[in-house]
Order: C-alpha cells, then sequence, then structure tokens
C-alpha cells in the first residue's frame, strides 16, 4: 500500500524510524486524543507503530476542517514547529486506537542539521508535495480528487467519517454523497 503523503515516498525515512526506536517511549493514543493542539510549539515528534492521525483546524468561519492524515508507518510531527519552534496551526488526533514512538523533536531537528543533503531532500519533497497539491486542486475536478483519494488509500473510508473526507476535499458532504452514488451506479455488480 502506497503511503497516504507522497513526500513519505520521496525520502528514506528509516533515520527517524531508528531514532524513534532507539530514543523514544512507545505512547498508546485512544481514538480522539490529541498527540498536539493548536497553538503549541511542538516539542515532541514520533513514528506512528500502528494506527492513524489527522490533522485539523477551525476555519475562519467556526467550521472543522480536516486537512492532512497520517497512517502507520509515517512520521508524526509538523515541519515548522518541529523544525523551528513555532506553535503548530492545527490540532493532531488520533483517528483510531494508535501507537506511536514518541521522541523529543530535538532529535529529529539535529539529525536533519547534521545531513544537510537529506534535510534538502526533506525539504524538496515537502515543497513539491504542497505544490502539486495546490496545482491539482486546480487541474482536477473535485470528482476526480475524491477518485484519486480513493485510489491512493481506500483504508481512509473505513477510518474516517464521510464527513472529515468533505472537509479535507474541500467539497460538501452533499457533493461527496453524489460522486459515491455515481460511481456506485457505475460499478459492475460483481466489483461491488
Amino acid at each position: 500500500m502506497a503511503q497516504f503523503n507522497a513526500f513519505e515516498e520521496a525520502i528514506d525515512f528509516s533515520f527517524w524510524k531508528e531514532l524513534c526506536e532507539k530514543h523514544g517511549k512507545l505512547h498508546h493514543f485512544r481514538r480522539g486524543e490529541y498527540f498536539a493542539r493548536t497553538g503549541e510549539a511542538l516539542k515532541n515528534a514520533g513514528w506512528i507503530v500502528s494506527g492513524g492521525f489527522k490533522h485539523s483546524l477551525i476555519d475562519n468561519s467556526g467550521n472543522a476542517k480536516t486537512v492532512g492524515f497520517v497512517f502507520e508507518g509515517s512520521v508524526l510531527a509538523n515541519y515548522i514547529s518541529s523544525m523551528h519552534g513555532k506553535k503548530i496551526p492545527t490540532d493532531i488526533i488520533a483517528l483510531e486506537d494508535s501507537d506511536v514512538l514518541v521522541i523529543p523533536s530535538s532529535l529529529i531537528r539535529e539529525r536533519l542539521m547534521f545531513d544537510p543533503t537529506l534535510y534538502i531532500k526533506f525539504l524538496d519533497a515537502l515543497f513539491e508535495q504542497a505544490y502539486e497539491q495546490v496545482l491539482n486542486n486546480y487541474r482536477s475536478t473535485p470528482e476526480q480528487r475524491y477518485r484519486q483519494l480513493l485510489a491512493r488509500y481506500p483504508r481512509l473510508f473505513d477510518l474516517v467519517s464521510l464527513g472529515e473526507i468533505a472537509t479535507y476535499l474541500n467539497i460538501s458532504r452533499r457533493q461527496l454523497h453524489r460522486f459515491r452514488e455515481t460511481i456506485a451506479a457505475n460499478t459492475p455488480d460483481e466489483e461491488k
């Protein structure tokens, strides 16, 4: 199964996993429990051993929006907060019961600063994913983005409510239901 976030496929994150395995403490997060809250400086980072998390925020109209996901075998952090001590702009919340090897963010920061080549690759991969996402929002229709999400990470639909998926795609729940109905109507019975 592909990683949910493209930047995780562009970089060998074994260094991150090894740091977490060597120095980390295993923490269990129950569904709905916060790893971090908006406005905090992220003092810890982690490696997700099992489970998954969402990044969410409250928009200017007071609506909760899901802006990202991370799952088993992935890093758990926020770049700006972990590397520069700035306040995190999102909440990071467990989608399901999850186990995470947690270490101080300073260990990740020191490792990246020690290896400028890795650091540049890391930044390039983050930038490329962010830019590609912006472009994809212009080049793809909402239904195409939904189909891409479904193809890339079908397990998401078992873990996350349709409302959260709709906010992630920046569409209404009604639009999402229409897309699902259209796909179901056009899927042969033997594939259902």
